[in-house]
This record gives C-alpha cells, structure tokens and sequence, in this order.
C-alpha cells in the first residue's frame, strides 16, 4: 500500500481503502506495537526511545496532538515511530493485517460513565474478536484506567475472550507512564491495569498471572 508523508515528518496518510504493509511503513521488518488514543505521546515517545528493536505505531483522532507527536519524535531522533490519524475502530477493523502486531496499548480511553453512552466504549466483545486477529501469537494487550466500571468491563471481555489468557506487563512498561496517569496519581487517583497474552490457539492454556488491580 502507498503511504503519504510530509518531507521529515513521522506521520502518514495511507491508503485506506488496502491493510497496513508494516515493512514499507517503516523500512524494516522489526516487530510492531500500536497505542490507541496516543495523546500527545507522552507514553509512546517514551517507550519507543528504550525499545529501539520495535517499531510503533501511534494513533489519535486530534491533529494537533499527532503534531505534537511528529515535533517531539523528531527532536528524539525516533526513527521506529509513525503517528497516524484514525479512528481507532475503523483502523482496527479494516486496516491491519491478521497477526500483524506483538503490542497493543489502551492508556486511559474515555470511559463514557453515562448508562447511555456506554455502547460507545472502545472495549467491548468484539473489539477483543479484532485484537485477537491483530495480535501475533504471545502477543500482549495492555490496558490502564482509572475508571473501576470500565476497568471491569475490561477485564469481563478478555477474561472470556476466546484466545486470551491473563499475563504480567513486561520488564518496565508500568514505570512509563502517561502524562494524564502521572497527573491522576499525583492527585492519589490508582492506575487499574491488566494485561493478556494473545495464545496460539483458542483452547491453549499457560501458566501466568496478572490483569490485577494496584495502587499506582
């Protein structure tokens, strides 16, 4: 697929009619992470800069914190980063390629707390059936709130999730936070956290614990 991008910028404009070619997005074929609801890229700038063997893939529907993205990436020299502009529910459906991502991260979506707004939620059943499509074999979903409601309702969808089993986050990704994470914490609002390993197949079984809840 073709991909649009300014001179020197991180962000793309692709095709959106045909599926990602992560290789030609980046110019290598080192594995790849995706954040949705990127922000301003307090999280992923961070995390792309200790992790140079993977590439990442920020996504926001705000320009104006995409282009913050791009500033700060490029100050960082971040040569493994692109930001892209979506809707996080179309890209998951119609833009990635099966078996495609080793990470996805959901930091702080909006928990929409309204009784009838809460069909709007990012995670529901069949996101979790387009996250498992997405993810590689072991590969990981990691998801923080600071809502309890949707924090449970997070944890009920993997939970029974063909596919999913509860892991533990890896070395390190909980000490990196989002700028709206250190903002709450400071405030004494915890981080509800969970994470789940993709499996090979839906009936495999193995040993890990996590998805808990803790006081950040």
């Amino acid at each position: 697929m073709a991909f649009d991008t300014h001179f020197n910028s991180l962000l793309i404009r692709p095709d959106i009619l045909n599926r990602f070619e992560f290789k030609s997005l980046f110019g290598s074929s080192n594995p790849v992470e995706l954040e949705l609801g990127s922000g301003d890229g307090s999280f992923m700038l961070q995390y792309a800069a200790l992790h140079p063997e993977t590439n990442f893939l920020a996504v926001e529907r705000l320009l104006g914190r995409l282009r913050k993205v791009d500033r700060k990436g490029n100050r960082l020299g971040l040569r493994n980063v692109r930001g892209l502009r979506m809707e996080a529910a179309y890209l998951m459906e119609w833009m990635l390629p099966p078996e495609c991502l080793t990470g996805l991260h959901i930091y702080f979506p909006d928990p929409w707390p309204k009784k009838r707004h809460l069909r709007r939620r990012l995670v529901n059943d069949f996101f979790a059936v387009l996250a498992g499509r997405a993810l590689v074999p072991g590969g990981r979903i990691h998801c923080r709130t600071d809502d309890l409601d949707y924090f449970n309702q997070m944890t009920r969808v993997f939970d029974s999730a063909a596919g999913f089993v509860r892991g533990v986050e890896p070395l390190g990704l909980l000490e990196v936070k989002t700028d709206f994470e250190v903002s709450f914490n400071a405030q004494g609002i915890s981080t509800l956290h969970g994470t789940w390993i993709r499996l090979k197949e839906a009936n495999e079984e193995v040993n890990s614990t996590g998805g808990e809840q803790v006081m950040a």
